[in-house]
């Protein structure tokens, strides 16, 4: 009769000590867990100040690369009346064209926390296209690429982003060069042209370069995939979303050793239809 409440004070000892036990598992498990999340909190951490340091360095390049902007810029413009004279003042209005894109380009990366102002107006195509085959002129010659233009009559003027896309189009064109210098042409060949069909306009960039195979063509808008080894892989993704801000979209066909064609499509906007 004595041995019961020892085996009840017993069993209640063990109880607490199951209990005690399990708090304990519980609160290493709670432990662990505390000590992995302050491990990502200090990789996050470490992660945003590497990149608030490169952010501050990108920053600060961009800044300094505005001054010798500038100065180009200036020595061009007292060229300009010697280029009038010899009949190329058109060489001297896209050089400072394009220095002043670049110029906006800066300005918007400084900026780019604040919402930028949405700059579409008309914009005739075929000039646009005529301006940037001037401007790549020059490195077509030295690289020995004939660059052609075949553009359509009457394209009605079309309400874009102009600097955007100029983008486009220098980012293809650049791709274009690249893919004849990574091929085994004799001659390189690039054509742009601009047709209207139905609704769109179509600007086309052609060349006889090394092409794409199947793979790289279902990836080439992926962020940060690319067929070259020094590229980003952020040109072309970053091409399709400004033809989709504006409404378009990018075909692409191309055949290994025979080269690529981009097709770009945007709609005439219903007001500028009328000009058509």
């Amino acid at each position: 009769m004595f041995c019961h409440p020892l085996e009840s004070a017993t069993n209640k000892t063990f109880e607490q000590m199951k209990s005690m036990r399990r708090k304990l598992r519980q609160s290493k498990l709670r432990l662990q867990e505390l000590e992995k999340i302050k491990e990502k909190y200090d990789e996050l951490e470490l992660h945003r100040s590497y990149l608030s340091n490169v952010g501050q360095l990108a920053a600060g390049i961009a800044h300094e690369i505005r001054n010798p902007l500038t100065t180009i810029k200036g020595f061009i413009q007292l060229m300009k009346p010697y280029l009038i004279e010899l009949d190329k003042e058109q060489y001297a209005s896209i050089a400072l064209d394009e220095i002043e894109r670049a110029n906006k380009l800066l300005y918007q990366f400084l900026n780019a926390a604040k919402p930028q102002i949405n700059e579409r107006k008309e914009v005739l195509i075929n000039h646009l296209i005529e301006d940037i085959a001037l401007l790549y002129e020059g490195e077509a010659h030295l690289r020995n690429i004939v660059l052609e233009t075949s553009l359509q009559s009457n394209i009605p003027s079309i309400f874009v982003e102009e600097n955007q896309l100029k983008q486009v189009l220098v980012n293809m064109i650049k791709n274009a060069v690249e893919a004849i210098h990574s091929s085994e042409q004799n001659e390189g060949k690039i054509r742009l042209s601009s047709e209207r069909i139905d609704d769109d306009i179509i600007i086309s960039i052609e060349d006889n370069g090394c092409g794409l195979s199947e793979d790289s063509l279902n990836r080439l808008f992926t962020p940060f995939y690319s067929t070259k080894l020094s590229g980003t892989g952020l040109g072309l993704a970053i091409c399709k979303q400004i033809i989709t801000d504006h409404g378009g979209n990018i075909e692409i066909s191309s055949f290994l050793n025979e080269g690529t064609t981009f097709r770009i499509r945007l709609p005439l906007q219903p007001k500028l239809q009328l000009h058509a």
